[in-house]
């Protein structure tokens, strides 16, 4: 986002974070290697998915340390809650599939699923979604942002600078930042073919009876 990173190139910004000396002026410089949540604009660039599954504030106050000195028990932390506290997951790119399993499982709600998948399917093809007003909606318990960098993303194309697509320099710069979100991806994808497989002995069960 132009707001967090100017018209600097991707791979100039990624490099930064991952040095520790980026700032912003949403959340200052890093204390040494490790960045504010408040800082997040960095912070959504570093596993951020991983992170918003994190239940525990000391690993949740770590987690943008870019030195990644506890980055084994982030992962086993994020997989776990992914597989013991969430009662149904969807996957972005099995939007169908994912619609579908919440639809039989939770039919009470299969009148508004359609609309709501659609709508953020629209939304994020767009190029953006709208975090609202709320602040603190990914933290965990007891964790107060006030001051992150909340903004609404626009939907039209303004492009005048930095860069428009991915070189081989940033993609690695991105695995190596987000090494978290693809243990807890392949954790998802696990758990989504075990969904199906729930599914597909609840249909057996129903026709033998």
């Amino acid at each position: 986002a132009k707001q967090c990173y100017g018209c600097q190139e991707l791979t100039d910004v990624l490099r930064q974070i991952k040095s520790g000396t980026f700032s912003d002026k949403y959340g200052g410089a890093p204390q040494s290697t490790t960045y504010s949540p408040h800082n997040s604009c960095a912070a959504q660039m570093i596993g951020h998915q991983a992170t918003n599954l994190l239940s525990s504030l000391d690993l949740y106050s770590i987690a943008n340390d870019v030195s990644f000195p506890r980055e084994k028990e982030i992962v086993e932390e994020a997989v776990w809650n992914l597989r013991e506290e969430i009662t149904w997951i969807g996957l972005l790119d099995q939007m169908e599939n994912s619609l579908a399993g919440f639809k039989e499982v939770f039919p009470w709600l299969a009148d508004n699923l359609n609309g709501q998948v659609k709508s953020l399917e629209q939304e994020l093809l767009k190029g953006g979604d709208r975090i609202g007003k709320d602040v603190d909606f990914a933290l965990p318990v007891d964790y107060i942002d006030r001051n992150s960098c909340i903004f609404e993303q626009q939907s039209v194309d303004h492009f005048t600078c930095g860069s428009r697509g991915i070189d081989e320099d940033s993609l690695q710069l991105i695995k190596e930042l987000n090494m978290r979100d693809l243990a807890v991806y392949k954790a998802a994808v696990e758990r989504l073919e075990l969904q199906k497989e729930v599914i597909r002995e609840y249909r057996q069960a129903l026709r033998l009876d």
